[in-house]
């Protein structure tokens, strides 16, 4: 029986409709390694991208992980910040900065094959390019995001992911964080303390649980197999983590892709690390980590009211991904 449920995060409601499951899906398998000339990500081939911002290195001294400006980005960071009226419409130059995360030297290796250490790695550089970038205060959101797959936007094979630094706030994130903060004024509790104990005491939709994070099916996902992990403390960005909580999110993130992998296989994805406002360190988000897997098209219903059919219940969802 289809249900509606309300995403106290995001606000916004969410349609399961699991008899839409039964309608057919194609997914094609895409050859990783079948591409023309050479790739600009792999080792050797460092020429083919802009100068580099950062690395990190393995044992050996060779480098893990690299993040360069993205060759075609959508804003610049070597511009001043301008506004104008062109007629009786207002626009903005854009300054910014575009920048991509090359995960790994490997070609063939994708994200459901890290381990432990390649997440480390990973979750350092974006933390070390994160506090670089925060120096410029004229930077005002970090949007952090991998896609994979074509139906996630993903164009280049090899796995990466990618940073855009705006000087503003998008409205949709502004306006959560205000509500979180409204709701530690009336309620005085911290928003997202709540939403984990309700996940916790809901508890179907839980996947995994460590010192650091909890990961789990939320109980209004958007779309299907959508997995949610967040800070069981108060962190609000990345950028503010040590070690341990570094090493913590790597061995989480090994187990859900690990799992993902072995239950739906080839799937395209958006990953999303959401860091608030990390300009201002007070502010009420609490890191989290959103794992969106792109089953399904968005359509014209999920246009027209923005509100999604899912069509999976999260408790079956996570009762697939835990089943042995």
């Amino acid at each position: 029986m289809s249900e509606f449920r309300y995403n106290k995060l995001i606000q916004q409601w969410v349609l399961f409709a699991p008899n839409r499951a039964k309608k057919p899906i194609k997914i094609e398998i895409k050859d990783q390694n079948n591409i023309e000339g050479k790739c600009p990500f792999c080792p050797g081939n460092e020429d083919l991208t802009p100068n580099e911002l950062l690395r990190i290195n393995d044992k050996s001294g060779s480098w893990a992980c690299r993040i360069v400006p993205n060759l075609y980005n959508a804003l610049g960071i070597n511009t001043e910040i301008s506004s104008s009226k062109e007629g009786n419409f207002e626009k903005r130059n854009g300054f910014g900065a575009h920048e991509v995360i090359i995960e790994t030297p490997c070609h063939e290796k994708q994200i459901f094959d890290f381990n432990v250490d390649e997440f480390y790695n990973y979750y350092t550089a974006v933390k070390l390019r994160l506090l670089d970038l925060k120096k410029d205060n004229r930077l005002k959101y970090f949007s952090v995001f991998k896609n994979y797959g074509i139906d996630a936007g993903a164009s280049q094979p090899h796995s990466h992911s990618q940073l855009i630094a705006m000087p503003f706030l998008p409205p949709k994130i502004k306006e959560q964080l205000q509500w979180c903060e409204n709701y530690k004024t009336e309620h005085d509790r911290e928003f997202f303390d709540d939403m984990i104990y309700d996940e916790k005491n809901f508890k179907k939709g839980i996947l995994k649980e460590n010192n650091y994070f909890l990961a789990y099916c939320p109980y209004a996902s958007k779309y299907p197999f959508e997995i949610m992990v967040i800070a069981k403390k108060q962190t609000s960005s990345i950028h503010l983590m040590g070690d341990d909580a570094l090493y913590a999110l790597s061995e989480i993130s090994r187990y859900l892709f690990e799992t993902l992998f072995k239950k739906l296989g080839d799937f395209s994805f958006n990953m999303i690390l959401k860091n608030g406002d990390i300009q201002n360190e007070q502010n009420p988000n609490r890191f989290h980590m959103q794992i969106l897997p792109r089953l399904y098209k968005t359509a014209g219903f999920e246009l027209d009211g923005d509100i999604f059919i899912n069509t999976f219940l999260p408790e079956q969802a996570a009762k697939i991904l835990k089943d042995n």
